[in-house]
């Protein structure tokens, strides 16, 4: 494709990850509502978001090297198609039941978006672009946390929970119909069987990639999930502002999303970016727990914290891709695996260190998981991190 032709299929990619995205966190807002109108917790609900990504991660590998022969736009297509039927699906559910097997079956489905989209976006331009390719389409998930779940919400809190999942259907044809206009064929590249994804973590660099993975983003979230009851008990943010302070972080996560586009490939090394970033994103845990109630320094470093951190999936995604060219896609859905079951085992750590011992206990366990995270990135190959 032209360059000119190719930022367009881009764009429709990345507002595709935008609207997975979506859907994977928009129960997160929707918690009470949904919970009412099934006649269930709060707390069952929220497994619905945890199941979905254990079987997203843990299926990753293994519809990857199912679909290997499979031409990526047509898989594509037919993901997107799962998703709108899914949020359809999950407007009309009648049960909790009907619920839970809905988000199952979007969750089995979604590892393979991940596992693939990376490439795809890599292929769609030339090589020299190629990490801003990555950059624009990642920018769908922050996207989503900054407009689509606060919309979302919005709309389920104005109208009823259904409402929100019927839009998020509407923007799932959206992005299918501009996929399937925008987006040329795309025959598989470097299809990997399931038996040969172990002799891929041989080589040094995945290895390290996808365990460094694994403890920054088991500290982010054992950190993350609970900032609301840090920012209100150590910092002292009244609880209106909580909202708005999470819109803030989102949107500093936009902002180092596209930094990070702009900065790999053009000076620093990649282990040294990485490096920078995980310090970033630990050091600023650190001082927001540092300094304690002084609000204004704190909402400083929240920002830190969400700018370096969400460069950091660019920079992880474009290590992965550098580790073993050979065979993208298999190497993306370890990564993948690596990075889904980390959440949900963040957001455990986070929640036994929150009733042993309070929000202080959270932080400081976060920034214990970045520390080892950066020490294992000094392990990185500079040599083998470059393109």
């Amino acid at each position: 494709m032209s360059t000119r032709r190719a930022w367009p299929a881009v764009v429709a990619v990345a507002f595709g990850v935008f609207t997975v995205t979506a859907t994977e966190t928009l129960p997160i807002g929707l918690l009470p509502e949904m919970a009412s109108g099934l006649k269930v917790s709060e707390g069952t609900v929220g497994l619905t978001v945890t199941l979905y990504g254990l079987f997203a991660g843990l299926l990753a590998p293994v519809l990857t090297a199912a679909t290997r022969r499979l031409d990526r736009r047509r898989l594509l297509l037919v993901i997107l198609t799962v998703f709108v039927a899914g949020n359809v699906l999950t407007a009309v559910a009648v049960n909790y039941v009907w619920l839970i097997l809905v988000r199952l079956l979007i969750g089995f489905i979604h590892g393979v978006l991940w596992a693939i989209v990376a490439s795809v976006a890599v292929r769609l331009v030339p090589p020299a672009l190629s990490v801003r390719a990555t950059a624009v389409v990642f920018s769908g998930i922050s996207l989503a946390t900054v407009v689509g779940v606060p919309l979302g919400t919005m709309i389920g809190q104005w109208l009823d929970w259904r409402a929100a999942f019927w839009a998020l259907a509407a923007c799932s044809v959206v992005a299918l119909v501009s996929t399937a206009v925008l987006m040329p064929p795309l025959p598989a590249q470097g299809g990997v069987y399931l038996s040969e994804l172990p002799r891929l973590l041989r080589a040094g660099n995945l290895r390290t990639a996808v365990g460094v993975t694994a403890v920054v983003v088991i500290g982010h979230y054992a950190a993350y999930t609970y900032i609301t009851p840090f920012l209100l008990r150590n910092v002292g943010v009244p609880p209106d502002m909580v909202g708005v302070l999470l819109l803030c972080f989102g949107a500093a996560g936009v902002a180092g999303n596209f930094l990070a586009g702009a900065v790999i490939g053009r000076g620093p090394s990649l282990r040294a970016i990485v490096l920078a970033l995980i310090a970033g994103t630990g050091g600023s845990m650190a001082l927001l727990l540092a300094v304690g109630d002084r609000q204004p320094v704190a909402i400083v470093f929240l920002l830190g914290w969400g700018l370096a951190y969400s460069a950091l999936p660019v920079a992880l995604q474009t290590l992965v891709l550098r580790s073993v060219p050979q065979a993208r896609e298999a190497a993306t859905s370890l990564y993948v695996l690596s990075f889904n079951v980390s959440i949900a085992l963040g957001a455990l750590f986070g929640s036994l260190a929150l009733d042993r011992s309070g929000p202080s206990l959270v932080m400081a366990t976060g920034i214990a998981f970045c520390a080892v995270a950066l020490l294992a990135t000094t392990f990185l190959r500079p040599d083998a991190t470059e393109s």
